[in-house]
Parts: C-alpha cells; structure tokens; sequence
C-alpha cells in the first residue's frame, strides 16, 4: 500500500513539473502580416512568448477566455501600455518592438509574458 502511495504521488509530481515547464515555454512566431495572437486562461498566457522581427510593426490580439482569473488587463510595463481585456473579446495591443525583449503581465504582475525581437 505504502509503495502504491509513493508511486501515485511521484507520478503527480512528474506530471506537475511537466505542466509548468510546458506553460512557460509556449513560443509563437509572427506571420508575415504582423499579427499574433494570445489567450489568457485560468493558466496564464498562450502562447507566453513571441518571436518577433524588430522594427517592424505587430498587432497581438489578447482574448480573455475565462473570468477564473488574474487577467483582466494586460500591462507593458517598459511601454506604459495598459489594456483592459473584457471576457471573449478580442483587444489589439499594437507596438513596433526593437530589438530587445518587451515583457507584458497581468495586472497583478502574476501573468507574465515576453515579446521576443531580433
């Protein structure tokens, strides 16, 4: 019974583990049109980072799918941009990022996400 236990609890902590390296390496690259977009889940953002070219302009379209969650806005610190994101609909956030990387958040700072330029 014990060794069953053991088992049952390795295999939660595996998976656990796995779940939260997966959420924060979700990686998206932009079209060719300059648009991306992210959902914001009672898990945070999807995809957490894009990859993006410098310099030129991207529009990222922010839908909140879940009201079990942090994310009613989306803050650019670096950018002094602040959205509200109203529960499924669609919010165009545009920037012309340079190369660097542009953390956005959530308004609690507990969402975190990057915009990856190069």
């Amino acid at each position: 019974m014990l060794h069953r236990t053991l088992l049952l609890a390795l295999a939660l902590i595996s998976a656990l583990a796995l779940a939260a390296c997966s959420q924060g390496s979700a990686q998206a690259q932009t079209g060719a049109n300059g648009r991306a977009t992210v959902t914001v889940d009672g898990d945070g953002y999807h995809p957490a980072t894009l990859n993006v070219q410098a310099g030129k302009p991207l529009t990222i379209t922010f839908r909140r799918t879940t009201d079990r969650t942090c994310g009613h806005e989306v803050v650019f610190p670096t950018l002094n941009i602040r959205r509200e994101l109203p529960l499924n609909q669609n919010v165009d956030v545009r920037i012309t990022p340079q190369a660097g990387t542009v953390a956005f958040t959530c308004g609690m700072n507990m969402y975190r996400g990057s915009i990856v330029a190069r």
